[in-house]
């Protein structure tokens, strides 16, 4: 992403002395926009799931931080337990969202064969000669995959999108597995809460400190 925000700012200074070639290469890098915006969307949530699996997400911890080591690792599980099922709720709902997306199909993917409108991976290689149009082979293939899971996806756009509803699933079971990992320390007694405390805050302690 960055070589291609790097390599467009550079094309785009270039077409200001009015050189052709840099025009007809910005022209022909359409699609760059496209992918360092969708690419950012996956970056910010790959990230964040990396970020609650370890338990480095922004979180508002006052009284966990007063509390005392029983009471602050209850608190935390409850935390959780909660963060779990209202990303449960941001998973459906958001998947809710994407699924539109995900079924509309625009004019330009769109073939009219014998059989009534089809998609234009779908369509017979003879029937696109016909039209003179060529299939995104690449978008296709992918395309293909999700049909196979039973996830419908008629425009790259939409398809980047999943990430989204998926991201917010796999968050959710991050925060369901903390919140009863923490709940199980809990029973085992208190030696076993202050050294798992210990063990946290040694991991999120910074290395130079650690040392």
């Amino acid at each position: 992403m960055v070589l291609v925000a790097g390599f467009m700012a550079g094309v785009r200074n270039l077409t200001r002395f009015d050189i052709q070639w840099a025009n007809d290469l910005l022209t022909d890098m359409e699609w760059a926009d496209s992918f360092l915006r969708k690419g950012t969307l996956w970056l910010s949530f790959l990230g964040a799931s990396l970020a609650t699996k370890q338990r480095k997400h922004i979180g508002i911890d006052i009284l966990p931080r007063l509390a005392p080591p029983r009471a602050k690792l209850i608190l935390q599980s409850l935390v959780g337990l909660l963060s779990a099922l209202f990303t449960v709720a941001l998973t459906v709902s958001f998947y809710a969202a994407v699924k539109l997306n995900l079924e509309e199909r625009p004019i330009e993917y769109e073939v009219l064969g014998d059989k009534g409108s089809m998609h234009v991976c779908d369509a017979a290689p003879e029937l696109l000669q016909g039209l003179d149009i060529v299939p995104p082979s690449i978008f296709c293939f992918f395309r293909s995959i999700l049909n196979a899971l039973g996830i419908p996806a008629e425009t790259p756009g939409a398809a980047f999108q999943i990430i989204v509803p998926v991201m917010f699933g796999v968050m959710a079971i991050r925060f369901l597995a903390q919140g009863i990992g923490d709940m199980m320390v809990v029973g085992r007694g208190q030696e076993a809460i202050e050294k798992f405390l210990s063990e946290q805050e040694d991991a999120n302690m910074p290395p130079a400190e650690r040392e």
